[in-house]
């Protein structure tokens, strides 16, 4: 995204939020949704600063996540686990998803906040009912994997000066059921979706 898009994006949501109900008792849920690189992460960490003291955590789905194969298999963790609690005035508890070992680690407590933030794939569809904004980005996927091979993978792979380097397997599958996911993807019927 260009710095007017995010600017545009940031502006879109703070316009919105006064205008959004509560679904998960007094906390306002605000989802970032979009493809494997496509902005979330950075979109997420400008809402963040922009509403300051408001939001007090941010739960990204990474960390929600089983590995390469859970994909889409965190809704019932984030739901049961997270939104559940906070919206009975409760702090929410989650496992993080270590990737360097490969298995779920320490424990994160979220406070019940003003505003909490749900940064990644699927994470509209994952909030359910306690949604109460989304914000869906979207990045054509070749674009989208020229970002995420600038990311990550110079750390993960030898690469070939001569060649673009190729997409290790999981990360091929991993776009594949993004392809089939978004593909299918309807908003939520009576929450509001941004979309940039």
């Amino acid at each position: 995204m260009t710095a007017e898009r995010w600017r545009a994006a940031v502006t879109a949501v703070l316009d919105a939020l006064p205008d959004v109900t509560p679904r998960c008792g007094d906390v306002t849920v605000l989802a970032v949704d979009g493809g494997a690189a496509a902005g979330k992460s950075e979109l997420a960490t400008e809402l963040a600063a922009a509403l300051q003291a408001r939001v007090l955590d941010t739960v990204h789905t990474d960390d929600l996540l089983e590995g390469w194969t859970g994909q889409f298999t965190f809704w019932p963790r984030l739901r049961d686990d997270v939104l559940q609690p906070l919206s009975r005035g409760r702090p929410g508890h989650y496992r993080r998803y270590d990737w360097n070992i490969g298995a779920f680690a320490d424990e994160v407590t979220v406070v019940p906040p003003q505003v909490l933030l749900v940064e990644g794939v699927s994470a509209i569809q994952a909030c359910g009912p306690y949604l109460a904004l989304g914000v869906l980005i979207t990045v054509d996927r070749a674009e989208r994997e020229r970002r995420w091979r600038a990311r990550d993978l110079p750390s993960r792979a030898e690469v070939d000066p001569q060649h673009e380097p190729q997409l290790p397997a999981e990360w091929r599958t991993w776009l594949a059921a993004e392809d089939d996911y978004f593909g299918a993807w309807q908003a939520p019927v009576g929450v509001p979706i941004l979309r940039c």
